[in-house]
């Protein structure tokens, strides 16, 4: 199995939750010791890891990755606050 981290620009994953560092996108080829043999051609797989330990499972597509990252261990955004203005008359 070979692993090789893909660069984005900043700011293009969600920051994570538990120690708000940006996650990295995990690009991997072939299969580990612990998965089955498959006599098909495994194409590459997708996940985003974090310094801190939090990761995703492996997922065909860097969207299926994004959509559990947002779901599991991405910080919501918050909402912005409206601030009233008053008419001076």
């Amino acid at each position: 199995m070979i692993e090789r981290v893909v660069s984005h620009p900043a700011g293009r994953f969600t920051r994570c939750r538990q120690c708000g560092a940006e996650p990295r996108h995990i690009r991997t080829s072939g299969r580990s010791s612990r998965e089955p043999v498959l006599f098909t051609v495994i194409s590459h797989r997708h996940s985003l890891n974090c310094g801190c330990g939090a990761r995703t499972a492996k997922h065909d597509t860097i969207t299926a990755a994004e959509a559990e990252w947002g779901m599991d261990y991405a910080q919501l955004a918050l909402p912005l606050r409206v601030s009233r203005r008053r008419k001076v008359a």
